[in-house]
């Protein structure tokens, strides 16, 4: 009997083509995730121990049981595929092992014989043959006769009269269908697509698990901002921050989630790439995560996510902070910056200047703890400015003997040339901050500009692709304050009537 093809409970793996699917669903696995899934599928209802698997699946390879742990986990995810009320597949039996509890059966394999198996057909009654005795049946009815709709009137149309009526029907049945195509025509020429998905647009959303735990919430929220920083820098793809879920017009045509929990061994991250258009999982992979090992899990996450996008070559990392509890410090940070509140920013801000104790000359660190000050100055009303002054002045001389440098550190240097008085350097250094990448900080400096050299309409546009990247209340706020007063309602009418002229809504 073949295996190539098995259907567990409502999913069909497909060994051959490395495939499992349900209606409306298709997921490529890894070859071991196959070889695992098809060799519990073969002994479901038995409980494997870690040793026992890698002997019959990696066959006896020098493989870790974290690995076998972690391919436990990745098929438990893709069987429940996001589905909060679907069955148990694979149940871990505590101190023994792992089995698969799913209802299996192999499909067995397409045959010239296999139509001999089914049902029979039903018989036909035999033809007979016409009786030489028999009586020529008696003249009768005209049977209906086999040609158009429009033909079968009756007998009676040999009479030139019925003729010419049974011609008028027919000349008015044939205009009728010819409308009703033509209207049927029109329609489908014109279809209404409520909403589009853009394959070039790439929405990041994080979770922060099941525990409820606040650390985990604030960190896969700064990894998931790295990962934004990394692929905008990297790829052609707009990037743009999960925060709200928009109901219409142009949609995102791919998702990465990343999410970040805490599990019986210790802290994961995992991250889930997929294509929204086709529905499929592209990328899925998970990381143990500890304060020790920061940024080595992030330049892994990072490797891997730009291998999925096609873009092996690129080394991510660039600037960060060597340091694994600044790393740390800075991820947490970011969630607190991107706020409003004032005592969330300055939390955000003692995290940055935790981190600079350790790390007083990294351009990164400085360049988030001088945004940071900002953010409070013009969210708040709270300004640093001696500390600001001594940030910025800081960074700027770093900057002139430093190589390549994030974006971050780009856009921290315009809006200090912008608060300077200075457009023209200003301009240069966001044109060295597009290089590396667009942000939302970005599309606001380049209003911010486009303000001063008088361009209205570009301000407007650059205000609106701030917000529709990254759709919050503080984004708003630092497009209208940041720097100076913009007036949202002459740059940009359409945002600024729908979020509310007193209030801001979001979608």
């Amino acid at each position: 009997m073949s295996e190539s093809v098995i259907e567990i409970h409502d999913w069909t793996l497909k060994v051959d083509e490395n495939l499992l699917c349900r209606p409306d669903r298709e997921v490529y696995l890894e070859p071991r995730l196959v070889n695992l899934l098809r060799f519990l599928a073969r002994h479901a209802g038995t409980v494997f121990g870690r040793d026992c698997l890698i002997d019959e699946v990696w066959d006896g390879a020098e493989v870790t049981d974290q690995v076998v742990t972690q391919s436990i986990f990745e098929l438990r995810k893709l069987l429940k595929d996001g589905r909060p009320d679907a069955t148990d597949y694979i149940v871990t039996v505590p101190k023994r092992g792992y089995k698969l509890v799913a209802p299996v059966r192999t499909v067995p394999p397409l045959s010239q014989g296999a139509a001999d198996d089914g049902a029979p057909a039903a018989a036909l009654p035999p033809m007979q043959a016409p009786s030489a005795c028999a009586e020529p049946a008696p003249p009768g009815p005209a049977p209906f006769p086999a040609g158009p709709l429009t033909r079968a009137i009756s007998a009676r149309a040999k009479d030139p009269r019925s003729r010419a009526r049974m011609f008028g029907f027919d000349l008015f049945v044939v205009l009728v269908l010819i409308a009703m195509v033509s209207l049927l025509s029109y329609q489908g020429a014109s279809p209404r697509v409520r909403a589009m998905l853009d394959p070039h647009l790439l929405v990041f959303r994080f979770h922060a698990g099941m525990d409820g735990n606040n650390e985990n919430v604030r960190l896969a929220d700064g990894i998931t901002r790295a990962l934004m920083g990394e692929v905008a820098a990297a790829t052609a793809l707009r990037v743009q921050y999960g925060a709200t879920n928009p109901t219409g017009g142009i949609l995102p045509g791919k998702e990465l989630s990343v999410r970040v929990s805490r599990q019986p061994r210790g802290t994961y991250l995992d991250l889930e790439y997929r294509n929204l258009n086709t529905n499929r999982v592209l990328f899925s992979q998970q990381y143990q995560l500890s304060r020790h090992k920061v940024h080595q899990v992030l330049q892994a996450s990072s490797q891997d996510l730009l291998r999925a996008l096609d873009r092996p070559e690129v080394v991510p990392g660039m600037g960060w902070p060597t340091d694994d509890a600044s790393l740390m410090a800075m991820m947490e940070a970011r969630y607190y910056i991107n706020s409003r509140d004032p005592v969330a920013l300055r939390r955000g801000i003692v995290l940055l200047d935790q981190a600079l104790a350790s790390q007083p000359d990294q351009p990164l660190l400085l360049a988030e703890r001088y945004l940071a000050g900002e953010a409070l100055a013009t969210l708040a009303g709270k300004s640093e400015s001696d500390r600001l002054l001594e940030t910025g002045s800081r960074l700027a001389v770093l900057v002139r003997g430093e190589g390549p440098l994030p974006a971050r550190v780009w856009e921290a240097l315009t809006l200090q040339a912008i608060l300077g008085g200075q457009p023209q350097q200003a301009g240069y250094l966001l044109a060295r901050a597009a290089s590396r990448g667009r942000s939302v900080l970005y599309y606001i400096l380049q209003g911010k500009l486009a303000e001063l050299d008088g361009r209205p309409e570009a301000a407007g546009d650059a205000y609106s692709q701030a917000f529709l990247m990254e759709a919050t209340e503080q984004t708003y706020l630092l497009c209208q304050q940041l720097g100076f007063y913009s007036n949202m309602e002459t740059l940009t009418p359409a945002l600024f009537n729908g979020l509310g002229q007193s209030k801001v809504k979001l979608f």
